[in-house]
C-alpha cells in the first residue's frame, strides 16, 4: 500500500480495496493522469474518504503512474518540549521542518540540520522514527513526487526560534499540543498525517 497526497489530496494505491470501504474507487488500468483524475474528484476527497487506486500489480502499477515525475528525498521532524511542539509558518500554511537530502549526507542528519537552519534552534535529540509522507507538487513545469521522511525530536534548551526567513520562512513557533487541532485547516495534508501519527501512536 502507497499513500500520497496528490494536490493535497490523499490518494491510496493498494491491491486490497476491501479494506478501504468508505473510498473513491478507480482501477490504475485507468489512469493516464492522476492530477486530471484527483482534480475532478477533488471536492470529494478527505482524509476519511481517499481516492483509491486499485491496483494488480502495487508497484507496476505505481511506478507507472508516477513515472513521468522527478523523484525527491527530504527529511524533518517534530520538536517536542513536552508541552509544545514546534511549527513554522510559511507559504501561508503552518508546517513542519524539513527539507532536501544533501549529498553524502544520511536521512537523520538532514533531519537534525534542517530543523536547526528552519527555526534557529540546536541541541534538539532524535528519540524515534514517525511515518514517512509522499506528495507530488510542480516545480517549474516539472512534476515531482517528493518523498519525506519524519522523526520525533525532543529538546530541553531555552534559545529563542528563529525562522530562516530566506526560505519563506515567517515563524518559527512553539505550539501547544492542546491547540493543534485548531490548526489543522491550515496544514498540508501530509502534514496533518504526520501529526496525527505522533498523536495516536507517541503520546497515547
Amino acid at each position: 500500500m502507497y499513500k500520497v497526497f496528490v494536490e493535497n489530496r490523499l490518494v491510496i494505491f493498494t491491491q486490497k480495496s476491501e479494506n478501504y470501504p468508505h473510498s473513491l474507487i478507480v482501477k490504475a488500468s485507468e489512469v493516464v493522469d492522476i492530477n486530471a483524475i484527483v482534480r475532478k474528484s477533488a471536492s470529494m476527497i478527505t482524509n476519511s474518504l481517499p481516492l483509491l487506486i486499485q491496483c494488480t500489480h502495487l508497484d507496476l502499477d505505481f511506478e507507472r503512474i508516477f513515472q513521468f515525475h522527478e523523484q525527491a528525498i527530504a527529511a524533518g521532524g517534530i520538536v517536542s518540549n513536552g508541552q509544545e511542539i514546534l511549527m513554522i509558518r510559511k507559504n501561508g500554511f503552518w508546517d513542519l521542518p524539513k527539507g532536501f537530502v544533501d549529498q553524502e549526507e544520511s536521512i537523520e542528519q538532514c533531519a537534525y540540520r534542517e530543523i536547526s537552519e528552519e527555526c534557529g534552534i540546536s541541541g534538539h535529540v532524535m528519540d524515534l522514527k514517525l511515518e514517512d509522507t509522499m506528495h507530488t507538487y510542480e516545480y517549474e513545469g516539472q512534476l515531482v513526487l517528493k518523498k519525506s521522511h519524519w522523526y520525533l525530536f525532543q529538546y530541553s534548551g531555552t534559545k529563542k526560534t528563529s525562522p530562516q526567513h530566506e526560505e519563506g520562512i515567517l515563524e518559527a513557533k512553539w505550539i501547544a499540543e492542546k491547540d493543534i487541532d485548531a490548526l489543522f485547516e491550515e496544514c498540508y495534508g501530509s502534514i496533518r498525517d504526520v501529526l496525527e501519527c505522533y498523536r495516536s501512536n507517541v503520546k497515547n
